[in-house]
């Protein structure tokens, strides 16, 4: 795990005006633990990431992109359709963050027209 990571987490409990203290309370931790986490001194677990980011009200999957980490459920996701998937994220590699933003609200508001639906749930 980077300092990077620990870094933010105390930009963030700074900005939040939440003590070391507080927030090791909250996570159920020791303040030490967090002392570390955030001089980038020890690896933390994902389920210590996730108490962290929900403590400070922070977005779990940017926080764990920070430690180069992926939730479980993303993880199953990709190794359910290792090939269709990783293939799409290098083809998607130059989206803006508008193309996501479009691509995102197009999936969920299940409006692309994929006339290839057969083809695709076969992967």
């Amino acid at each position: 795990m980077s300092k990077k990571i620990g870094e933010i987490i105390r930009e963030i409990r700074n900005e939040k005006g939440i003590s070391l203290r507080k927030l090791a309370e909250i996570v159920n931790v020791s303040n030490v633990n967090i002392l570390y986490i955030e001089k980038g001194k020890i690896n933390t677990s994902l389920p210590i990431l996730k108490g962290i980011a929900k403590a400070l009200n922070y977005n779990i999957d940017k926080l764990l992109a920070f430690a180069d980490m992926v939730d479980d459920d993303v993880r199953k996701i990709i190794n359910k359709r290792p090939v269709v998937i990783t293939t799409f994220l290098r083809a998607s590699k130059n989206f803006t963050n508008n193309d996501w933003k479009v691509l995102t609200e197009k999936i969920l508001n299940n409006d692309l027209d994929l006339n290839q639906k057969e083809n695709l749930s076969k992967c």
